[in-house]
């Protein structure tokens, strides 16, 4: 996994590319979260970068097909308790996806509070029960409180896998731009968002997601 963090004019820049589909295992977990101790403390502004042409294809799964159940549960909470602390992070978190983001990848996304994504040929979506699994909690009530009310059938009972800009109205994205253009886009919005007053930012943040906050914890 190689894995970066750049702190440049009050943005942190957090690159995470293992060369293939950037699982979520315990060691990018536990990176994420040092990274995100140490722009708290040096960055006004977080971007999430998946590295090119990808951002992540959920959970590890040689851990969860793997016999060791103790270990599948330790790794979907660690899990939570990342997305629970980036979706109540006090500083604006912007997501840079130039590729797949399926199940925890697309979690991630709505953890996020702007995400850019690739347009065109790159899926976003919540694969869970089309692979006979349920969201748990973390993941259903952040989808219920991001997603589009429209689109929340078809995205958590169908499993509908979305494209684009199919991504931005659904919910997942924000915008979708050509893969050239991710990243800098992002970075052009986060410029923007550090400039946000940081106690302002923080507090008005948890009292928008408390709600959900307390259900995702639930």
């Amino acid at each position: 996994m190689a894995f970066d963090l750049k702190i440049d004019n009050d943005i942190a820049v957090i690159t995470f590319d293992d060369g293939k589909v950037n699982a979520v295992g315990f060691t990018l977990i536990e990176q994420l979260n040092n990274a995100l101790d140490e722009a708290e403390q040096r960055a006004n502004t977080v971007v999430l970068h998946g590295g090119e042409g990808k951002f992540c294809g959920g959970f590890d799964l040689s851990v969860m097909k793997a016999d060791d159940k103790s270990k599948q549960l330790e790794l979907v909470q660690a899990g939570a308790d990342l997305i629970v602390r980036l979706y109540s992070f006090p500083l604006p978190v912007v997501v840079a996806a130039e590729g797949h983001s399926i199940a925890m990848g697309a979690i991630l996304l709505m953890a996020a509070d702007l995400r850019i994504g690739k347009d065109a040929d790159t899926k976003y979506g919540l694969n869970e029960t089309a692979i006979g699994m349920v969201l748990p909690p973390f993941g259903m009530e952040l989808a219920k409180a991001r997603l589009a009310n429209t689109c929340q059938t078809e995205a958590l009972l169908f499993s509908r896998i979305y494209e684009g800009k199919e991504a931005v109205k659904a919910g997942f994205l924000d915008a979708a731009v050509p893969q050239d253009q991710v990243l800098a886009t992002a970075l052009g919005y986060a410029d923007k968002l550090k400039m946000l007053p940081r106690q302002a930012f923080a507090e008005s943040k948890m009292q928008l997601r408390k709600a959900t906050l307390a259900n995702m914890k639930g």
